[in-house]
């Protein structure tokens, strides 16, 4: 009986398929998407920049086959910053091991030698740091991680009844107070989003587009002065994430376009039964308040029509941008309903110039399963 833990091959991502859909997560019970051979490609073979490095724990036993009992990845990302400099990143994913592995090999700390390999593996591509959002803080501490802040959740509700149905069902409530709680949360939330009605809008000079382009120079205008990185998402990297995801989740983008036909704020969201997902948004930092209302208040009239009950929205308060993203829509009727997951952070080098203070983060900047 033997531990290997070295970097996946071809032949063998079949296993490492049906091991995501057999296997407990770390962060609880795996979700109920199943994956196939072609979400797994799309995911960590074929995205824009390079395949993912992906690391696999085997239990090795003389006379029998390899068995996988643990895997964990990174997906490697191009970072850009206000002023134009250009480094690496990688996030985790796929972070599974097999419960009674840990058992078996319990002298052995399987998801440290794991992020070890992918940690070097990663270094020796150049990449300045490591990163990613999880519910377990002392895990990745004890893995050489700085847990600094977790984001926070917040929900605009455009139909408490149907809101309070999806919420019941989400949380599988069955206790009466539970389901109070519920109503409460959906009809104080549904009074809080129609101030939005009271908003003052400037449409003159505008207009609004529904085509998908680069943000890269619109996230420089909406940063500048401050220094902050941005994930590239050129039309390589939007490709993959929004037409060529095989996932049932529809893309809307929204943009403010000036006379001039310069887009001065975009907004993706992203629409699954009847529930949508503010993605990210983006404001020219020049942009004036009443002309960013006419925008959100446009993409709420939207989504209505299209028979949206609830909109989600999921930022944070590490940097300026992130900070007034947040204020925006909070003014827009958004009400906070918890906080969520930790965000990660590990530097790979010792001249990095990046910080988690300095990292603008959204939606985006995960997978778009859902």
């Amino acid at each position: 009986m033997s531990l290997e833990i070295r970097l996946i091959i071809d032949s063998e991502y079949r296993a490492a398929i049906d091991f995501y859909n057999n296997t407990r997560n770390l962060n609880g019970p795996a979700k109920k998407v199943m994956r196939g051979t072609h979400e797994f490609c799309w995911e960590f073979i074929n995205g824009p920049n390079r395949k993912a490095v992906y690391a696999c724990a085997w239990d090795i036993e003389d006379g029998k086959e390899p068995v996988l009992i643990g895997t964990q990845c990174m997906i490697i990302h191009r970072m850009i910053s206000t002023d134009g400099k250009m480094i690496l990143a990688a996030k985790g994913e796929d972070t599974l091991i097999e419960i009674n592995a840990l058992l078996k090999f319990k002298k052995t700390d399987i998801l440290k030698e794991l992020n070890t390999l992918l940690t070097d593996e990663c270094r020796n591509s150049g990449v300045e740091y490591l990163w990613g959002f999880n519910s377990l803080p002392a895990t990745y501490r004890r893995l050489g991680y700085k847990i600094l802040f977790k984001s926070f959740n917040t929900v605009l509700v455009l139909n408490p009844v149907k809101t309070y149905q999806y919420l019941l069902k989400l949380r599988s409530e069955h206790t009466v107070w539970g389901k109070l709680k519920i109503a409460t949360l959906s009809g104080l939330s549904y009074v809080c989003s129609l101030k939005r009605i009271f908003i003052q809008t400037r449409k003159k000079g505008f207009h609004i587009n529904s085509e998908i382009s680069e943000n890269t120079l619109l996230f420089q205008r909406a940063a500048y002065p401050d220094r902050l990185f941005f994930l590239v998402q050129d039309q390589e990297y939007q490709r993959w994430r929004i037409r060529d995801n095989p996932y049932p989740v529809k893309y809307k983008f929204f943009q403010l376009l000036d006379n001039e036909n310069t887009v001065r704020a975009q907004i993706i969201c992203s629409l699954n039964n009847h529930v949508a997902y503010i993605e990210q948004t983006l404001f020219a930092k020049d942009l004036k308040r009443k002309s960013i209302n006419f925008l959100l208040k446009s993409i709420v009239k939207s989504l209505k029509n299209e028979l949206i009950f609830l909109v989600r929205y999921t930022g944070t308060r590490n940097n300026t941008l992130n900070i007034r993203e947040m204020d925006l829509l909070r003014t827009m009727g958004f009400v906070l309903t918890g906080t969520g997951e930790w965000f990660t952070f590990k530097p790979l080098s010792d001249n990095s110039v990046i910080t988690p203070d300095n990292i603008y983060l959204s939606h985006m900047y995960k997978q778009g399963r859902s």
